[in-house]
């Protein structure tokens, strides 16, 4: 019992005071950036002539990604044997905006918010560390899903080099080889074990790193059995399993129409296929980059593909900077109000 006091006070983060600095610096950078990046007046006419129906437009589907991600939780969670509310789970999803900026060890934090909360909601530990891992699994099928057919999509763009298409085609059948490896490491067992047990090694070193106790042998198997078995349990179940993915893409594609609805916004029809292709790449550059929502790698290599398939940079820019605003920038207040508005409901 004291022991999960003591996690519980753990788990109740203080703000990082340094990233709201490094933020706000961050902001009067783009501030004085942005004249030099693209033409001021140009941009002027853009803001000036924006059509208010379309961004509207956008701002709901930006909204509807977070549907998505309430969705995917709950048919989680329902698969694991708990009901947690809608509205629960919406503001449990916002807090995400908020946590990965301002708590510590960003994502991280995020789960631990997500661990906090659902543990109040009589949510085991083992089922919350469960979900937490299915989620990203799902998560990443529908993120890699939309990834195949985007680089389907490559050939249709003229704009593109034959050497680049070369190169994206590489990049298909590597995602596609590692979704088979995976789909067969699920069928044999014994080799899924082996594997997981080679990264037993890295994992523990990022642990150490971030001062958290390692992973046992016989820690890391259970984690593995617990893994195994909630694969199954959407194995076993196609339907719910489709389901799961359909929230997944939900959750994405809210986010891609909000970046089209933008650029419609300023009187700009953009290719779906050159959209959904930039969209993805720089979301996995922003991935790798391992900075809290890929700040400053997502809008950049956003903008240099989007450009480099023939977009006009200043509708490009602006675009991507007032997308960015509305994925990014606006559900902090949210989140900031979802985390005092649960922990009220708590006490």
């Amino acid at each position: 019992m004291n022991q999960n006091t003591n996690l519980n006070q753990n788990l109740e983060i203080k703000l990082n005071f340094k990233t709201i600095i490094i933020l706000v610096l961050f902001i009067i950078g783009i501030y004085f950036l942005i004249p030099k990046l693209i033409d001021a007046q140009e941009a002027a006419k853009l803001i000036f002539k924006v059509n208010k129906f379309y961004l509207a437009v956008a701002v709901f589907f930006e909204f509807i990604s977070y549907v998505g991600a309430a969705w995917l939780l709950g048919i989680i969670l329902s698969r694991l044997g708990y009901r947690v509310s809608f509205w629960d789970r919406f503001k449990i999803g916002s807090i995400a905006a908020f946590a990965i900026h301002f708590f510590p060890v960003g994502s991280f934090g995020e789960g631990a918010i997500d661990y906090y909360f659902l543990r109040k909601r009589k949510v085991e530990a083992g089922s919350i560390l469960l979900m937490l891992i299915l989620r990203i699994i799902i998560t990443y099928i529908a993120f890699f899903s939309l990834f195949l057919v985007a680089l389907i999509l490559v050939p249709t763009l003229q704009e593109v080099s034959i050497s680049a298409k070369l190169l994206i085609i590489t990049i298909f059948l590597l995602v596609f080889g590692g979704f088979i490896y995976l789909v067969y490491l699920y069928e044999h067992k014994e080799k899924f074990r082996k594997v997981w047990q080679k990264f037993l090694v890295p994992t523990n070193f990022f642990l150490r790193k971030f001062k958290q106790p390692i992973l046992k042998p016989e820690r890391s198997t259970e984690i593995f059995e617990d893994i195994y078995a909630g694969l199954g349990l959407f194995g076993q179940k196609k339907r719910t399993f489709v389901l799961a993915v359909l929230a997944g893409l939900v959750y994405w594609l809210g986010d891609i129409f909000c970046l089209f609805f933008v650029f419609l916004s300023f009187n700009y029809v953009i290719r779906f296929g050159g959209l959904l292709l930039g969209y993805n790449v720089s979301a996995l550059a922003g991935m790798a980059s391992f900075i809290p929502g890929g700040l400053g790698v997502t809008e950049g290599t956003l903008a240099l593909i989007l450009t480099g398939l023939g977009t006009p940079s200043t509708v490009a820019l602006m675009s991507i900077l007032v997308f960015r605003f509305f994925s990014f920038w606006v559900w902090i207040p949210v989140g900031l109000y979802s985390f005092f508005s649960l922990r009220k409901g708590n006490k």
